[in-house]
């Protein structure tokens, strides 16, 4: 097994850096945690939750002819959290029962459509254009405002503008997954451009999302 699995990163070593990136978060929570405002923990969370996803993934992968059920996975607990870290980070009981329902009829979306035996492209998708509309909105909160005094301390600025550049940036990949992750249509050096594209641009999620969880800690005194 681990002659295999070191076998697979020195094949794939931009996994390897993906998989281990969520550790930053996890670190940064735990050096961090009392500082941490409950959305702030919700991020933390989610971030233990991707690094078992991907440590399980990584282990079926020489065990089982698909892991495509564990991805699928995915965008189920990230809809609830990442609603759940939107929902903790605005004001006022209208906004949150918005997201509360907009949360609500995702995750169902996602729980409808997973599937076992290859990508759901309607749950990825709908994931993606999720988190891209909450990202958009909490921008435009902070924006309307006007409370933050420095927005590169924001903690929240940090984690969303990951989250947006992310979404953004691998919302074609998946809504065309079905037929870019398919190994009879397409050629393994085309799968490994947009493979690698999605685990960059996780890499940049986490790091920035770890970014944010450190400046939690200035989160009270950056407020007006």
């Amino acid at each position: 097994m681990m002659e295999r699995l070191l076998h697979f990163f020195a094949q794939y070593p931009i996994d390897l850096i993906s998989h281990l990136s969520s550790i930053l978060s996890i670190i940064a929570g735990a050096l961090r945690y009392k500082y941490l405002t409950p959305n702030l923990k919700a991020i933390w969370v989610l971030f233990i939750l991707n690094f078992i996803k991907d440590t399980y993934s990584l282990i079926i992968i020489f065990t089982e002819p698909s892991n495509a059920y564990i991805y699928n996975i995915e965008p189920i607990y990230q809809t609830i959290l990442i609603g759940v870290i939107f929902y903790l980070s605005f004001d006022g009981s209208a906004n949150r029962r918005l997201i509360g329902a907009l949360t609500g009829i995702c995750t169902l979306i996602t729980l409808f459509y997973y599937q076992k035996d290859q990508v759901s492209t309607v749950s990825l998708s709908v994931f993606k254009l999720f988190a891209i509309v909450l990202s958009l909105s909490y921008f435009n909160k902070v924006v309307m405002d006007m409370r933050v005094k420095n927005i590169m301390g924001h903690s929240m600025f940090w984690f969303t503008a990951g989250l947006l550049v992310y979404a953004a940036g691998t919302f074609f990949t998946v809504l065309f997954s079905e037929f870019i992750f398919n190994p009879k249509i397409v050629d393994d050096e085309t799968f490994s451009i947009y493979w690698n594209l999605n685990s960059f641009l996780f890499i940049l999620f986490a790091v920035l999302s770890a970014i944010s969880i450190w400046f939690g800690k200035f989160d009270r005194e950056n407020l007006i």
